[in-house]
């Protein structure tokens, strides 16, 4: 798999590479300001951006208060250094409010943005290929999830850095296994919460499920608690893959994970200690919604006022998207606070989508 996005040929009317399964018929941590259930001074989006990680392009960012079609407020570019490769799939922040762009073939480099800046401050590889997601805990640890020869999760020390001589490689303090069947590439699979834990959506054949482990260098291989049986509603990865994307907000205390699965599209809402074969406290799901018949490749959350977002499309790859935001009690056929995309670019090449302040 190593190589370019752009080597892969795209499958007539899918949108999807060549050689991949079809898809069936994506956050990092950031500090939140307002305690849980708090009135947010903020209702109508605040001073956070959406930021977007475009597999072809740069890293945009809009207004969270965003309707229609805009134009970024940012972007984080490629640096353009030979020894790396950009191809954001997953887009995280940490608690200082660091960018953290996760490439996906090849070098499958990290790119970090200190808050403010248009080039990365700090680069590293601590594994790839196929890298689909990336998200960073309170202490600073960085989780990649890969790929195609063995489905994980690659964890990074806090503060690291690769160098130019060894394409930025840096060791993994820790390596995690993933319950996964077979390599069903998708962006935004990647979470933390306020408990030290890395949150997985994996896909199986005897029925998806959302794995917990405790975070940091020695948490062990095996789950705390795993989400997975019928009544949670996660779907399946057998004839058709219903793809997952997750995020838990530090604002409401809950895990929100998406399921894209043709007109059934939707976005399960988890009580944050969910565990076993737990039905969801709501569901946001039917035609007033706008995700019947979409793909939601990523999802992530506002800390001032608890909105979730979702970046929806008709088919991951080269297709037109848009960002739906849901209040934070949305449940059931309720149609979105607003709606957005990119004037320019119709946000074609988007994937992982995270939320942060402006900085």
């Amino acid at each position: 798999m190593a190589g370019v996005l752009a080597a892969f040929a795209i499958v007539a009317g899918t949108g999807w590479p060549a050689g991949f399964p079809a898809a069936g018929a994506t956050g990092g941590l950031a500090a939140s300001p307002t305690p849980t259930g708090s009135p947010s001074p903020y209702p109508t989006g605040g001073p956070e951006l959406v930021y977007v990680a475009n597999v072809h392009g740069p890293v945009t960012a809009y207004p969270a208060g965003s309707t229609g079609a805009v134009s970024p407020a940012r972007q984080l570019a490629d640096p353009g250094d030979p020894n790396t490769y950009w191809g954001p799939w997953g887009i995280a922040f940490d608690i200082s409010g660091n960018a953290y762009a996760q490439s996906f073939l090849s070098d499958a480099t990290t790119f970090v943005y200190a808050p403010g800046a248009t080039t990365p401050g700090r680069m590293f590889r601590v594994a790839g290929p196929d890298s689909r997601a990336v998200a960073v805990d309170a202490s600073g640890y960085a989780y990649v999830a890969t790929g195609q020869a063995e489905a994980g999760i690659s964890v990074a020390a806090p503060g690291a850095r690769g160098t130019a001589a060894n394409i930025y490689t840096v060791p993994a303090v820790r390596q995690i296994p993933l319950d996964e069947t077979g390599f069903y590439p998708w962006p935004g699979v990647l979470t933390t919460d306020t408990s030290g834990h890395v949150i997985a959506a994996v896909v199986r054949s005897i029925g998806n499920a959302v794995e917990v482990f405790n975070g940091g260098r020695s948490g062990g291989n095996t789950p705390v608690r795993v989400i997975a049986g019928p009544h949670t509603g996660l779907g399946s990865c057998s004839a058709t893959c219903d793809h997952l994307v997750v995020f838990y907000s530090a604002f409401t205390g809950r895990l929100y994970v998406a399921v894209s699965q043709g007109q059934q599209t939707r976005i399960n809402v988890y009580a944050g200690t969910a565990s076993g074969d737990a039905a969801p406290v709501r569901v946001i799901s039917g035609p007033a919604t706008g995700l019947a018949g979409k793909v939601i490749t990523g999802i992530s959350g506002s800390q001032v006022d608890g909105t979730v977002y979702v970046l929806t499309k008709a088919a991951p790859f080269d297709s037109p998207g848009s960002i739906l935001a849901f209040d934070r009690l949305a449940d059931g056929n309720t149609p979105p606070r607003r709606t957005f995309t990119d004037g320019g670019t119709g946000l074609r090449d988007g994937l992982g989508i995270a939320v942060s302040f402006v900085h």
